[in-house]
């Protein structure tokens, strides 16, 4: 399952991105203080792996 082809293969990173996306949205919706700093690092994450595959292609 987790090689090439594979569920996880196919859509483990879109998972876990989107997970991290909910739980730093989440963050910095409801919660002050220390959660601020989880918000920025978990949504400051998702744009810097974007930024990071648009500049390097994914390779």
């Amino acid at each position: 399952m987790r090689g090439p082809g594979g569920f996880l293969w196919v859509y483990g990173m879109p998972l876990l991105l989107g997970l991290v996306g909910c739980v730093g949205l989440a963050a910095a919706l409801f919660a002050d203080g220390a959660w601020d700093w989880v918000s920025w690092v978990a949504l400051g994450g998702m744009t810097g792996v974007a930024v990071g595959y648009a500049v390097w292609g994914g390779r």
